[in-house]
């Protein structure tokens, strides 16, 4: 049951803006007893990634349909991905962060900073008027940068890059697209590196887990397409606000 849970709260944490990894620390600190093993978490990766695919199957055929629309959403997907790639793999952040007893310091401060974003994310939005296809390369890497900040627990990957996306100027639906579709090798490349770093194991106890955070992913990534449309994004804000008080509480 443990287990499953963790599918549930990956799921809707990964692509809703309150950040998956933040929730994990908090829990963590909660419940120890659960002992999170980065293997199994990497699998629940991979049954939100398997999310992004389902729910935008369309749209992501219809990239691979045309070989000028392909190689276009390549090279702004390699741009987005390019900063957290450098910060993920040549700087020891993620083992320093890991390691820190003041991690819940860390993941308050994260949280306070990305309340603040979400409360005040109607305002930080430019006229979103641009669609994916208009995307510039400089505006591709910006949102890559806002990426590679989401390696800090409690900076949502999925919140911050559809907040910069916003703030450059794309559509609400668009903004999200683009959010979801430079997850997937972020998602993939993370999970890939846990795995071979595991030696290939596999535990077969967490397929069901993962096959929960699938579900539960779409049913995230529908309610973060209601709520940024219909501008509530706010709502996030108020909870990200009350985990970083948590955050500091626990400390």
């Amino acid at each position: 049951m443990t287990d499953i849970f963790l599918g549930i709260i990956q799921g809707i944490t990964e692509f809703l803006p309150i950040s998956s990894s933040g929730h994990l620390v908090i829990f963590d600190k909660l419940f120890p007893v659960i002992n999170l093993n980065t293997n199994d978490i990497a699998f629940l990766h991979i049954g939100t990634l398997f999310s992004i695919v389902i729910f935008y199957r369309d749209r992501i055929l219809q990239i691979f349909s045309n070989l000028i629309i392909f190689k276009f959403y390549l090279k702004i997907i390699i741009f987005g991905i390019l900063p957290a790639v450098i910060v993920g793999l040549f700087t020891p952040i993620q083992e320093v962060i890991d390691n820190s007893s003041q991690i819940l310091i860390y993941t308050g401060i994260a949280y306070f900073f990305l309340s603040v974003l979400l409360i005040f994310s109607e305002r930080i939005a430019s006229k979103n008027i641009l669609s994916i296809e208009e995307i510039t390369i400089n505006q591709a890497f910006m949102i890559g940068i806002a990426q590679a900040f989401a390696l800090m627990p409690g900076i949502s990957r999925s919140g911050v890059t559809l907040l910069a996306a916003m703030y450059l100027g794309l559509k609400k639906a668009d903004a999200i697209f683009y959010s979801m579709l430079i997850g997937i090798p972020t998602i993939f490349g993370a999970w890939s590196l846990t795995f071979i770093n595991q030696s290939f194991e596999v535990n077969t106890s967490i397929l069901i887990p993962t096959i929960v955070a699938f579900l539960t992913g779409i049913l995230a990534i529908k309610l973060l397409v209601k709520f940024t449309t219909e501008s509530k994004l706010q709502f996030f804000g108020f909870y990200c606000l009350i985990l970083s008080i948590i955050s500091f509480g626990l400390n």
